[in-house]
């Protein structure tokens, strides 16, 4: 395994540039651009195939190569084990450049765990703040925001619970006036004010990947969030979402703890 070592970890050297990211905390004020990776895995069987020593092996390089990267790049460990039959963990990847994505998963893949995890998804996307609260685009001029249109939630990350919501907008809502999206938008965010404990932040494909959005959820409590959902399903921007599947239910671990639960 010596070889497989020293070959992921010159690409960690590669990264050695890179400047290390902070998550926004109140995530709706910050125009700050990150990239952001969302990448599912899956065990293949023949790792359990191998000796005790081998995936213990396996298990200590990979945190070795996670908390390595980390001082370049933000990762954040799930488990969405017995969650969804297509996938068993869930690596959250937060780079100010999409190099740093780049060089990660190379190295995980000259990993000795990398030849035995399939990538049966992945979500590219980009912060930006969103055109419909507070930051003035070509379509406004800067008002007085209203008190029901603010969102002070602060993401952190850390919560127990994470859904990950993927989902793209029909044609037909691009041709509708601006106001009356934003008007739309503005009800959805209410409703979603009306779950404290749910906090949300929203990043952007268009462009680099399949959906147009993608939609990070934390919880302390999935009945919580699934009663925000329902709520939502209600609103009058709901019949223009065109497609929102997959949906991801995943539960915050530490490097640590994933991998001795997944390998």
């Amino acid at each position: 395994m010596m070889q497989t070592m020293a070959a992921w970890q010159r690409f960690a050297e590669m990264a050695a540039p890179l400047e290390r990211p902070q998550l926004p905390r109140n995530i709706h004020k910050s125009t700050e651009r990150l990239v952001f990776c969302y990448q599912f895995f899956k065990v293949c069987p023949e790792w359990w195939a191998l000796s005790d020593a081998e995936r213990q092996d396996g298990k200590r390089e990979l945190v070795e190569l996670v908390r390595t990267f980390e001082r370049h790049l933000l990762i954040r460990p799930y488990s969405t084990l017995g969650l969804k039959a297509t996938t068993d963990f869930m690596l959250w990847i937060i780079s100010k450049e999409m190099r740093g994505v780049e060089l990660f998963t190379a190295a995980l893949g000259h990993s000795f765990v990398g030849r035995y995890l399939n990538r049966p998804y992945t979500y590219l996307t980009l912060t930006r703040p969103s055109i419909y609260l507070r930051h003035p685009t070509r379509h406004q001029e800067p008002q007085q925001e209203r008190p029901q249109e603010r969102q002070e939630q602060e993401f952190t990350g850390e919560a127990p619970y994470f859904f990950i919501y993927p989902f793209t907008k029909t044609h037909e809502w691009y041709q509708l006036p601006y106001e009356q999206r934003r008007e739309m938008m503005l009800e959805h965010f209410r409703i979603g004010n009306q779950f404290p404990t749910v906090r949300t932040y929203t990043s952007y494909g268009m462009g680099l990947d399949d959906y147009e959005f993608v939609v990070a959820f934390e919880a302390d409590d999935p009945n919580e969030f699934q009663e925000c959902v329902m709520r939502l399903r209600e609103a009058k921007a709901r019949p223009y979402t065109l497609v929102d599947t997959p949906l991801w239910t995943c539960l915050k671990r530490t490097i640590d703890e994933l991998v001795e639960l997944v390998l």
